[in-house]
């Protein structure tokens, strides 16, 4: 989808609004209702200075950090305003342009409104998210020849720049993971990553959560170069292997609803799809990648 964007316009705000610091933090109203208690939002604050912000009036927020680890594109972790939601947003939004942002995203992920909702702050739809799931999965011990699957560790430089090269090429902007957010990821109890090498080379990785009898495959990625020789296929087919052989009884997995490759993909190998867990993303574009196809 073709955006528009904020052309380095200024927004009128408030003086009402002000950057929330973690000093601030404990004047908020954060309580069972909120998905972050006060640590963590310190602790965001701390590591995403100057954009989130707060009415010290009423004590509406929004908090704002950097998505999948990506500084040049914000998300909003939570907006807890009623009364003054507008100007809470254009603060928001501004700080985020001031610090050269690219783009302020919300997700349903962390909330769900009404799409007139977004629509009246000024968020256009980016993406909607569908979700897979396959039932009884089977564990294979034989890898899918040829390629053969080495894991990906912390402590692995070279295998963390083949996976952000691969991830790059394979992926649309909006869905890159950067290192650190393939570091944080590859520290998270469960998960597993492998890069699929084809004669030395590394052409595809995978990443999987294993959890008490479920499995999610996170990422399958193949090197464009690569593509159309059913590496995809075989990528897939050791990832819900893994994740079978680790007791699940069930995997499940997302895609973009307008990628149709990957969607045939799935359902070729009996992945149907699990609507309860569909969402959308929404948007406000600041500026546009040097590339402008990179946006959905």
């Amino acid at each position: 989808m073709a955006l528009e964007a904020g052309s380095g316009r200024r927004r009128h705000v408030g003086t009402e609004v002000r950057v929330l610091t973690p000093e601030n933090v404990p004047l908020l109203r954060l309580g069972w209702h909120n998905r972050m208690d006060a640590h963590d939002a310190q602790r965001l604050v701390a590591s995403y200075p100057g954009r989130s912000v707060w009415i010290p009036e009423n004590r509406e927020f929004a908090l704002v950090g950097p998505w999948r680890h990506r500084d040049e594109v914000a998300a909003i972790h939570e907006l807890a305003a009623i009364r003054r939601v507008d100007a809470v947003v254009e603060a928001v939004i501004s700080r985020c342009q001031d610090a050269g942002a690219a783009l302020v995203l919300m997700t349903e992920l962390t909330e769900r409104r009404r799409p007139a909702f977004y629509e009246r702050i000024g968020f256009q739809p980016l993406e909607e998210v569908i979700t897979y799931e396959l039932e009884l999965p089977i564990a294979s011990s034989v890898t899918p020849a040829p390629l053969t699957f080495v894991p990906v560790l912390t402590t692995d430089k070279a295998g963390l720049a083949e996976l952000v090269r691969l991830d790059h090429a394979a992926f649309p902007w909006l869905w890159w993971n950067s290192e650190l957010e393939f570091l944080a990821y590859a520290s998270t109890p469960g998960v597993d990553l492998y890069l699929g090498m084809l004669d030395g080379c590394p052409i595809s990785y995978v990443g999987t959560t294993s959890y008490a009898g479920w499995g999610h495959l996170d990422r399958i990625a193949v090197d464009p170069e690569a593509q159309g020789s059913g590496w995809g296929k075989r990528s897939l087919a050791f990832a819900v292997s893994q994740l079978a052989g680790r007791g699940a009884r069930r995997v499940g997995l997302s895609t973009q609803r307008d990628n149709l490759r990957s969607q045939r993909l799935y359902e070729s190998v009996g992945f149907r799809r699990s609507r309860g867990n569909d969402y959308r993303l929404y948007g406000v574009v600041l500026r546009q990648p040097e590339d402008q196809s990179l946006l959905p």
